[in-house]
């Protein structure tokens, strides 16, 4: 399995690790409940750092993702994040991600763990070669999630980021002892770069910097008078879920497109050409499944590949399923059938044989 920078740190602390698409990461620190209400009420931290990190650089740069994604980043401005679909040709979802404007001509995209290499892939193989560098093994992502967390971030930054808005990057330079080691060589940008986005719902700013200067950084976040709470993948699966935010390869693949999943509204712009266009106009004028969140009335949690039934008809699929933490109570996703999709349709979800009563409910769900 591969491991990121923080490992060692992960190990040391006594963190469950757990095999997750070819990487060793921590599962939990100390409970799923305790660091969900970390990120809910305080502040907690999380290695993202298996994430991939591709740059891509050069004249007609920001034109060709913009022709290989769902957004159109020629409109995007300076430190500007939109979060977009990479689409095959028939309109299928390859993944998706995360695209930062760094300048003219250059941007980065944050691929998932398992999907870098085929992202990478797909673009050399579509003329997006001379372009990329994948920076992925030479940097760190560290996620820092919570209400409190402006006063965290502010203990170790130079300037004050409670001006950096949502969805929008800054590069800051944090303090001395983290900037002697930051290496110079870096290729995305000559400070670190603290943008505003999470994966939790909560406030939260994402910290992308190099290897030394990483391991610094997270060390130090955790010697901080009040310091954020660990938290691992289990957690932030809980915290994800509570706002319906998607999981690539589990709630869509290569099978699914932008349209199914819902997420159309947010993360496509029409007016610009894009690799899977025609296939997602089509299906906006004819009836398909849709991702759907489902609140479970019976007891029972829905796990994925759990099949939805309206009494003896098979209607659809869970493809994510936990016990919100928040509610105490079992919420999910899943594709459903085009007359099953209203708030507050009753439908039922099979559990080991038996079928549990659920409602239809439109993320958010707290």
């Amino acid at each position: 399995m591969k491991k990121t920078p923080l490992n060692d740190s992960h190990i040391e602390s006594g963190a469950k690790m757990v095999n997750f698409g070819g990487w060793e990461m921590p599962l939990v620190f100390s409970s799923i409940t305790d660091e969900h209400h970390a990120v809910r009420n305080k502040c907690g931290i999380f290695d993202v750092s298996h994430m991939g990190e591709i740059l891509l650089k050069g004249e007609g740069a920001i034109e060709f993702i913009t022709e290989h994604c769902t957004m159109d980043i020629t409109k995007s401005k300076k430190n500007q994040l939109k979060y977009a679909h990479i689409l095959n040709e028939e309109g299928g979802i390859i993944d998706d991600t995360i695209v930062t404007r760094l300048s003219d001509d250059s941007c980065y995209i944050v691929p998932n763990a398992g999907k870098t290499d085929q992202v990478y892939r797909w673009f050399s193989e579509h003329g997006g070669g001379e372009y990329m560098e994948d920076i992925s093994d030479r940097t760190v992502m560290i996620a820092v999630q919570g209400p409190d967390v402006v006063d965290v971030m502010n203990n170790v930054c130079k300037e004050d980021v409670s001006d950096i808005t949502f969805f929008n990057a800054r590069s800051i330079e944090l303090n001395e002892e983290i900037m002697d080691v930051f290496d110079e060589k870096w290729p995305l940008a000559d400070a670190p770069l603290v943008q505003r986005s999470g994966y939790t719902g909560e406030d939260g700013f994402e910290i992308v910097l190099p290897e030394e200067a990483g391991k610094l950084f997270w060390k130090q976040l955790l010697e901080l008078k009040k310091a954020p709470l660990r938290c691992g993948l289990g957690a932030r699966d809980t915290l994800r879920l509570e706002f319906g935010f998607l999981l690539s390869g589990q709630d869509f693949d290569e099978t699914r497109t932008t349209i199914e999943t819902g997420w159309a509204d947010k993360c496509v712009e029409w007016k610009h050409d894009f690799v899977g266009k025609k296939r997602l106009e089509e299906m906006k004028e004819k009836e398909h499944q849709t991702l759907k969140g489902i609140l479970m009335v019976d007891r029972g949690i829905a796990r994925k590949g759990y099949k939805i039934f309206d009494d003896e008809k098979e209607i659809g699929v869970v493809t994510s399923g936990t016990r919100s933490i928040s509610l105490k109570q079992g919420i999910a996703l899943g594709y459903l059938d085009p007359r099953y999709q209203e708030e507050g349709t009753e439908i039922q979800i099979e559990i080991r044989g038996d079928k549990r009563k659920a409602k239809v409910k439109n993320p958010p769900f707290i």
